[in-house]
């Protein structure tokens, strides 16, 4: 059975076993990683133990930065820690040691509609969504997972558009989309999306107090009736809100697919106000 070890000293990584000369890991990034079979009202990083290594890690195997796509392998700590394997360089050092873990172990036999990862730390942390697992040529279930950007999801704002205050009450609100959906599950991103999109409707119509279906109506109103991108993004983001609550049962639940396009409504609902615009690529 093969095991992965953390040098507590040195960081060095190995896979293998006390009685086989196990293999160093060159360039092979290792993370803590939180698995979520069912999805909680918040999203937590890995918690960690005296040791800064969390219950499960993640080993790496590829990452494409433009699908956002990253596949590997779950480890599960050992409860005896650490263990000597006797390796060179360093016959006496001391590994974190990690045993495979299978995935459906994780999730206690069950796979649920959606799996949700957080790596990093409690803190500070990112999140993927599980699209695939197979078993490879040696029964280990390959993970490829989905990840969520961290940064360029959204337009900048163009400077002079807004008055002070409204560019205060607009920034804040694409604050709030920014750390929701780097940190919250998809239906509290899809809630900050909706919110920010009912400030940005009442600016455009000088409204308050409102809330967004009837600002679409009015938005529809001072548009003569012609559904524009802007009122049916509006109204498209107000329907997956709802779709997220308990009582809309003709639905499955909300995903990070969903969380994702009241995202990316979020943003052309901004260039379509003329407000913002991408930056050069």
């Amino acid at each position: 059975m093969k095991n992965l070890g953390i040098d507590r000293d040195t960081g060095d990584i190995y896979i293998g076993s006390r009685d086989r000369h196990p293999e160093h890991l060159q360039q092979a990034p290792v993370f803590p990683v939180q698995v979520f079979g069912d999805l909680v009202g918040a999203i937590s990083g890995p918690e960690m133990d005296s040791f800064t290594i969390s219950e499960y890690v993640f080993q790496e195997l590829s990452f494409d930065p433009l699908s956002q796509i990253r596949r590997g392998y779950v480890w599960r700590k050992m409860d005896s820690q650490p263990q000597y394997w006797g390796h060179p360089p360093r016959q006496d050092a001391g590994l974190i040691t990690f045993q495979y873990q299978g995935f459906l172990g994780i999730l206690e036999g069950k796979l649920p509609s959606q799996v949700m990862f957080t790596f990093g730390s409690p803190s500070n942390f990112t999140i993927g969504e599980l699209v695939h697992f197979e078993p490879d040529a040696i029964g280990q279930e390959l993970l490829t997972i989905k990840m969520r950007p961290q940064f360029g999801f959204l337009p900048r704002l163009k400077k002079g558009v807004l008055e002070e205050d409204e560019l205060g009450r607009v920034a804040t609100a694409l604050n709030d989309v920014v750390l929701g959906y780097r940190s919250s599950p998809p239906a509290s991103v899809i809630d900050r999306c909706r919110d920010a999109l009912t400030v940005f409707l009442s600016i455009e119509l000088k409204t308050t107090g409102v809330d967004l279906g009837q600002l679409i109506k009015k938005f529809d109103a001072v548009n003569n009736n012609r559904r524009s991108v802007v009122a049916n993004l509006a109204h498209t983001v107000s329907r997956l809100h709802a779709r997220a609550k308990p009582a809309e049962t003709d639905y499955p639940p909300v995903s990070d697919r969903q969380a994702e396009l009241a995202v990316g409504a979020v943003a052309e609902v901004l260039i379509s106000l003329r407000w913002a615009e991408w930056a050069p690529g």
